[in-house]
């Protein structure tokens, strides 16, 4: 089950392709995160209320959660190209109209478009990885194809306050249309089914979709891409209150965040480097989170800057990494005709604990203390790393 990819000598040319498809998943984290980056209140269509901002983020997953599922149905009946095709142009719609909407429904419907754009993209990436990609680097690839999520939320977080502040926030919004027609217009014009491609067999019915539930990798997965997601989100939503808890200066909190962001950079290549060269998927994946799972506690003991930043720096390496190796677990945990579908169930429970746990990290937050919150994602870390033992390798 999961068996695919190219036979004979791997193509040149499927770098190309998954380079390609970086641009619009980067451009996809770069428009959602925007808005989260931005200071509250920040400009006349956001003003009086800064809710108005947590709502232009919140689109995202909200909508991301309600067509995840057909989206992976269409990925399964059409293959990559034209799915990525269509978000990208979504996202790139979204990107140029952002800086002329003249009132807040309308900027939030504009945004809208763009979190339409997002599951197109996302849900692709097993898709195009085992269509291109030789089984022996498929773990590698998606590691590779991964890497733009974690880069564009580094973008967003990093360059919108910089860009707002020195060039003006209608300004840094052009700039943003225009990397996203840019990745749009690039990935439609190099992007191509692989050379010899299989038949398409047909995708599956809701009823099979449906049914996936009742396999066991596929029902584990989902509930780590649910713990999983929440808590990242969590920590992205709240980091400066929590790295404030730890004495560390408000302005240094956006840096520490961003060390995380880079260990989870080189953590996806590398752990899915070492995941094709040893053919296994489950043990580099509980190596992870076993590891993750001390260096969250840590997080609530250590004290000092360069101490936390080195310990961040780990759990993004550990922790952030998973992801692409959960990925291409579930892609193999189905037949080949049902991977943008195993995609989008994996995903579809990661928008709902990334939405639901933000609230439960706030409450305990607010409650407790921002310092229990990291002891809090250890807890959750070590339940995933219980679940993860009920895996089967593929």
């Amino acid at each position: 089950m999961g068996e695919s990819g190219p036979k004979g000598k791997p193509d040149a040319y499927r770098w190309v392709v998954l380079s390609a498809f970086m641009g619009p998943s980067i451009v996809a984290q770069m428009l959602w995160i925007t808005f989260a980056a931005l200071p509250t209140c920040s400009t006349a269509v956001l003003c009086p209320t800064g809710a108005n901002e947590t709502w232009l983020t919140a689109i995202y997953p909200f909508v991301f959660f309600v067509i995840s599922i057909p989206v992976g149905y269409l990925v399964d009946l059409r293959g990559f190209r034209s799915p990525v095709i269509v978000g990208a142009a979504l996202l790139a719609a979204s990107g140029l109209l952002r800086p002329f909407a003249p009132t807040f429904p309308l900027l939030l419907a504009v945004q809208g478009v763009g979190a339409v754009g997002q599951p197109f993209i996302l849900n692709s990436i097993s898709k195009l990885v085992r269509g291109w990609f030789p089984a022996s680097e498929v773990a590698t690839a998606t590691g590779v194809g991964t890497l733009s999520i974690f880069i564009g939320i580094a973008l967003g977080l990093g360059l919108t306050p910089v860009l707002a502040e020195g060039w003006g926030i209608p300004a840094m919004f052009e700039l943003y249309g225009v990397i996203a027609l840019l990745a749009f217009l690039l990935f439609a014009a190099v992007a191509r089914d692989p050379p010899g491609a299989r038949p398409r067999e047909a995708p599956p019915t809701l009823r099979a979709i449906v049914g996936m539930l009742r396999v066991r990798n596929i029902v584990l997965l989902s509930a780590l891409f649910f713990a999983g997601i929440g808590i990242f989100n969590s920590f992205a939503t709240y980091v400066e209150p929590m790295l404030e808890a730890r004495s560390v200066p408000l302005d240094l909190a956006g840096i520490l965040g961003g060390g995380m962001i880079l260990g989870g950079i080189v953590g996806a290549v590398v752990l899915s480097v070492v995941s094709d060269r040893y053919h296994t998927l489950r043990t580099p994946l509980l190596a992870a989170l076993g590891v993750s799972a001390i260096l969250w506690a840590l997080l609530g003991i250590v004290s000092g800057t360069v101490p936390e930043l080195l310990v961040l720096i780990a759990v993004g390496f550990c922790f952030m990494a998973t992801l692409p190796l959960g990925l291409e677990l579930a892609a193999r945990s189905v037949p080949p005709s049902s991977e943008g579908a195993a995609n989008a169930l994996v995903w579809e429970f990661s928008q709902i604990g990334g939405t639901v746990l933000i609230f439960v990290f706030e409450g305990v937050g607010q409650g407790f203390g921002w310092t229990p919150t990291f002891f809090l994602a250890a807890v959750m870390v070590a339940v995933m790393l219980v679940l993860g033992l009920a895996t089967v390798d593929k």
